[in-house]
């Protein structure tokens, strides 16, 4: 259960410093959520790496050893697999350890918040000039001691657990995404057996369904002009599904390719959501330190600024 001050310390509290405002409990369900999300995933892994070994041990012949070429680099041994693996079994771990530095920032914050509650009391029920003079003292005095805890807190965050997360997890699975693709062929066609010269052919010659797609290519086309139709209609080339700045002050989802259609709010909006997301982004990056990720993401919003309006702030 998450740190929660009493009524009169809350109050105090407001005195002294921000209340770490990051529920420990949510932590908690992420990291039990992605604890799931492994268990689950980690038989089906197995599995299919087991099935892909199996194939090696009965099917040979020139698309069998491109399989087993591709299967060494993305596999459960050594390969994807293996590193998304890591990956998942590393990030409860850290997502807990983050959880505890929320809880002992809080508790210890709290802490001074009571105990300086109770002292300035008992100074201003002492009255006078002298008792209010000591009571502002004490006040500064745990405000100074909130300082060094919030301090202390964010900096085992920012340089211990961050630089872990981003080690164990963020870098390994961006690799895994970088450096995916699918087995090639002697042909350039997937390498599996079963077609001529090992291409598996694209267009059965019967239909299974007459109103569907026709073959796997056919599927894709399909995808591909459904996309199209629903990513023109909207104004600025982003239809519907245009981006917007969320709660956290930092846009999410698709930047518009051009301001064409806008009208002159809508632009002004626009421009005023990628600026600030953008200088909420880099104070993030300033206090809590460098990830690929986010970088990327600033760079994508700097180059949109200047690309719709010429400039960037």
């Amino acid at each position: 259960m998450g740190v929660i001050l009493p009524p009169a310390a809350a109050s105090m509290m407001a005195m002294l410093g921000p209340w770490p405002n990051i529920d420990e409990d949510d932590m908690g369900r992420e990291s039990a959520a992605v604890r799931t999300a492994h268990t689950t995933a980690l038989p089906a892994a197995a599995q299919v790496d087991a099935g892909v070994q199996g194939v090696g041990q009965v099917h040979k012949g020139e698309s069998a050893t491109h399989l087993q070429s591709f299967w060494d680099q993305h596999g459960g041994q050594n390969g994807h697999l293996a590193q998304a693996d890591a990956a998942l079994r590393s990030m409860p771990r850290v997502i807990d350890g983050g959880a505890s530095v929320v809880s002992a920032v809080k508790v210890a914050a709290g802490t001074q918040a009571v105990f300086a509650a109770v002292d300035v009391a008992k100074l201003l029920a002492f009255g006078g000039a002298v008792g209010a003079t000591y009571a502002t003292a004490r006040v500064l005095a745990g405000r100074k001691a909130v300082g060094g805890i919030l301090r202390q807190g964010a900096e085992g965050t920012g340089k211990v657990l961050a630089p872990l997360m981003r080690r164990k997890v963020t870098e390994p699975m961006r690799r895994v995404l970088d450096t995916m693709k699918l087995p090639r062929g002697p042909m350039g066609s997937p390498a599996l057996a079963g077609g001529p010269r090992g291409v598996v052919p694209m267009r059965p010659a019967g239909l299974r369904n007459p109103s569907g797609p026709r073959s796997v290519r056919d599927g894709i086309a399909q995808m591909g002009r459904r996309n199209n139709r629903g990513n023109s209609g909207g104004r600025g080339g982003g239809g519907g599904g245009r981006g917007r700045r969320d709660e956290t002050g930092k846009f999410h989802g698709a930047i518009p390719q051009s301001t064409r259609g806008m009208s002159e709010a809508e632009k002004k909006k626009l421009k005023d959501d990628l600026e600030k997301s953008i200088a909420k982004r880099k104070a993030e990056e300033q206090r809590l330190g460098y990830e690929v990720g986010h970088a990327e993401r600033i760079q994508r919003e700097e180059g949109a600024l200047r690309r719709l309006f010429g400039r960037n702030k």
